[in-house]
């Protein structure tokens, strides 16, 4: 017979197994307005994000008013951390879009965007 603590356990760790990671932070942050774009583009996640090798997995991407790309897709992952260059030669004011793609270690893709904003 399966004891009340058996079974509490049981679902406890169903629900951490099948918990997703979430952005947790940025920078630029969401509904941001900045003055300078930065060098990068910063995301933070609440768990650690999977890798495989040299397979890119975790993507993030930045688009201008004008929805050209002005990162590198040179994603770099750090534990719970996502970053990518951006460039940031002749900025154009106005909204940007950060999207992204990314894999938790559970395996479990999550995908987003937030918008910030770049003014004189």
């Amino acid at each position: 017979m399966i004891s009340v603590t058996t079974i509490a356990i049981m679902i406890v760790g169903a629900s951490v197994a099948s918990a997703h990671t979430v952005l947790i932070a940025s920078n630029p942050a969401k509904g941001s307005t900045i003055k300078v774009l930065p060098r990068k583009i910063t995301l933070k996640f609440a768990d650690s994000l999977l890798t495989l090798a040299t397979r890119a997995i975790n993507r993030v991407v930045v688009t201008n008013p004008h929805s050209k790309v002005v990162t590198t897709g040179k994603d770099i992952v750090k534990g719970a951390i996502l970053t990518d260059p951006m460039i940031i030669a002749n900025p154009i004011v106005g909204i940007y879009k950060v999207s992204y793609r990314v894999s938790a270690q559970d395996g479990h893709i999550v995908t987003g965007s937030y918008t910030f904003k770049l003014q004189n």
